[in-house]
């Protein structure tokens, strides 16, 4: 650990420019000074650490649950991310405090942790943190882990430094793991066999608000291709299926979510340099209705703002969804949902939440971080597809066989219902250590 902190420390120095002038958080001096552990802290009983926005949102039910069955205890909530930060302001608002993760240093970790006193520390999926894990344990703090996975790339890595992690991993009270395959690598590279459990995935355990909903998107007629959580090199791919999708179905509209909020530009400079018409979501605020009429203008027309009413409005081919949040109720129009990260070697991202509004799912070949994907294969909840050829063939098929579109849905929606209790779980867990602290 000495040799860790001296290492991190001289890294947190290294780092300190580009953190003093990195673009993103509303609130800089905020951002600044939790990120070195210099912010003002009170006690609190559990600090939750979802590191950006799919995890906070993942675990959004099993912190509801938290405070519902402990309102006594006050939870602190912690991300590393500023997106992630954002989206936890938002859908938790009953937290005792939301707060930016302390560089993994001693001395910027230290502090937090004698302030914040935290009965028991939890982190979502495995977010392994030698000093604060180090410290947590010299102030007599429980540390568990939720949501567990270790890919077979990360497992390959830790294997070789098996000799240092088992010491690490002991600091770690319960390893409660998302399937059998990750507990069996966490047990590998050195966590206490009596240690590890199965939990399941929390992100089975959806739960939106079905009586909520965007007014922007209920306007949106006709059939609708999303294409979430992009990354580049994906959106020309994209748009080279859409552009041929439209020639047999020209009422089809394609919303486009870049992962990544730094690239909405990028990808809106994209759509631009193809002459597509589209709009921002954030330019449709103050829509009441929108509707379609027969004049199109020239391609390459970025649609202003609509006047309210939708008066001399013209519906857009393409709408950039250039928001935070908002995705999850996406889902819920969608004709046909296209999962990102998945034509790029990312891993993918969730198949989950288009599966909970039963609507079908495609996605590429990359998607080593979702392994209940092949689950969804197997059972004809889900197709892959390769390319913009592949994309563009199976999403004409989906739409001109609706029958198969919504056989698709429920079986994926099922999928949801039958894996889904992973939060009961892990809140009798957590039950249990707070009774023993």
């Amino acid at each position: 650990m000495l040799l860790y902190n001296f290492i991190s420390a001289i890294a947190v120095l290294l780092y300190l420019p580009k953190l003093l002038f990195k673009k993103g958080p509303e609130n800089r001096r905020a951002f600044i000074s939790e990120r070195l552990g210099l912010s003002t802290y009170e006690k609190t009983d559990i600090w939750v650490h979802a590191v950006s926005v799919g995890e906070v949102i993942a675990c959004v039910p099993f912190l509801k649950m938290l405070k519902k069955e402990f309102p006594g205890k006050r939870i602190a909530l912690s991300t590393t991310t500023y997106t992630g930060q954002k989206v936890a302001r938002e859908k938790f608002p009953e937290a005792g405090r939301i707060m930016y993760m302390p560089l993994d240093t001693g001395v910027c970790v230290k502090r937090v942790v004698n302030l914040l006193k935290p009965q028991i520390f939890i982190t979502i999926e495995t977010e392994l943190w030698p000093a604060l894990f180090h410290a947590l344990k010299r102030a007599g703090s429980k540390i568990i882990i939720l949501n567990g996975r270790i890919s077979h790339k990360s497992f390959k890595g830790y294997r070789r430094l098996s000799f240092l992690m088992w010491k690490f991993l002991s600091n770690i009270d319960f390893f409660y793991m998302q399937g059998k395959g990750d507990a069996e690598r966490i047990i590998a590279i050195g966590a206490h066999k009596h240690k590890v459990g199965v939990m399941g995935n929390f992100k089975f355990d959806i739960d939106l608000d079905k009586s909520g909903h965007l007014d922007w998107l209920d306007n949106v007629e006709g059939k609708i291709l999303l294409a979430a959580s992009t990354h580049k090199g994906e959106e020309e791919i994209i748009f080279d299926a859409y552009e041929v999708i439209k020639q047999k179905h020209p009422d089809l509209k394609l919303i486009i979510a870049p992962r990544h909020p730094e690239r909405f530009d990028e990808v809106a400079e994209i759509i631009s340099r193809r002459n597509l018409n589209f709009i921002r979501r954030t330019e449709m605020q103050n829509i009441d209705k929108i509707s379609p009429i027969p004049s199109l203008p020239e391609r390459g027309t970025i649609i202003p703002p609509f006047d309210k009413g939708g008066q001399g409005g013209i519906f857009p081919d393409i709408i950039l969804l250039d928001t935070i949040g908002e995705l999850p109720h996406v889902f819920s129009k969608a004709s046909i949902a296209f999962i990102g990260g998945s034509l790029v070697p990312k891993g993918g991202h969730n198949i989950l939440e288009p599966a909970y509004w039963a609507r079908p799912v495609i996605f590429g070949p990359c998607m080593d971080n979702f392994p209940m994907a092949g689950e969804f294969l197997e059972k004809s909840a889900a197709l892959m597809v390769k390319d913009a050829n592949d994309i563009s063939i199976t999403v004409n098929n989906l739409l001109n066989n609706n029958e198969k579109a919504a056989r698709m849905g429920q079986i994926a929606k099922a999928l949801v219902e039958k894996n889904s209790g992973a939060v009961k779980r892990a809140i009798e867990l957590v039950r249990g250590f707070i009774g023993t602290t």
